[in-house]
């Protein structure tokens, strides 16, 4: 069977698919603060990074859901935990009402958060493929923000300054957090072709 062309980007019908999503997260005993701390940082670069992006707004919401419980597949193992997260949200029965092909979306965006990042089969076509790959980019950027898992990372804007890409944060330590973000970067840099580095929120211009 084809698979559904995606369009300008996911139904709005995914909104009320939250609630599954969150299910699956308890099943497998997800770090709740982590993955909603992670969503939420999410959502902020996908409205601060708009014009690398260029998605529709629709597009936030499978990353939301991705972000929420990238981290399931620790249920299974740590080892390649980003590869049984894909697959628990691929196969659990708690989300078969989610629609095709966004659940295979959120599961693939969800396994890009660490390690190699899969653009998806062929067949999704040019566009969906690199939307899988802005969406990936940008949850990289979230999880590296709450490496500690403290939940206490805010993004407060972002700026090309000189062909680098500025991303102001605020609530943490960036010193503490560098090497982690510049290896969470990469995709980022590769996707869009511009290097970003993470300032303090209270920085000069």
């Amino acid at each position: 069977m084809p698979r559904p062309d995606p369009g300008a980007g996911p139904p709005a019908s995914l909104e009320a698919m939250l609630p599954a999503v969150l299910a699956v997260g308890e099943k497998y005993h997800y770090d709740d603060a982590h993955g909603r701390q992670v969503a939420a940082l999410a959502e902020q670069l996908f409205a601060a990074l708009q014009p690398f992006h260029g998605l529709a707004p629709s597009w936030r919401v499978p990353l939301i859901h991705a972000a929420l419980v990238h981290d399931i597949g620790y249920f299974v193992a740590a080892r390649r935990h980003h590869r049984h997260s894909r697959y628990l949200i691929g196969s659990d029965a708690l989300l078969d009402d989610y629609p095709q092909p966004w659940r295979e979306l959120v599961g693939l965006v969800a396994c890009n958060h660490r390690r190699r990042a899969r653009r998806g089969p062929k067949d999704w076509g040019r566009e969906r493929r690199r939307a899988a790959l802005a969406l990936s980019a940008m949850l990289r950027l979230a999880d590296g923000l709450d490496y500690g898992h403290d939940a206490a990372a805010r993004i407060d804007g972002a700026r090309v300054r000189r062909g680098v890409l500025q991303v102001r944060v605020a609530g943490v330590r960036l010193h503490d957090l560098q090497a982690v973000l510049r290896k969470k970067a990469a995709l980022f840099t590769h996707t869009f072709v511009v290097p970003v580095v993470f300032v303090p929120a209270t920085a000069s211009d």
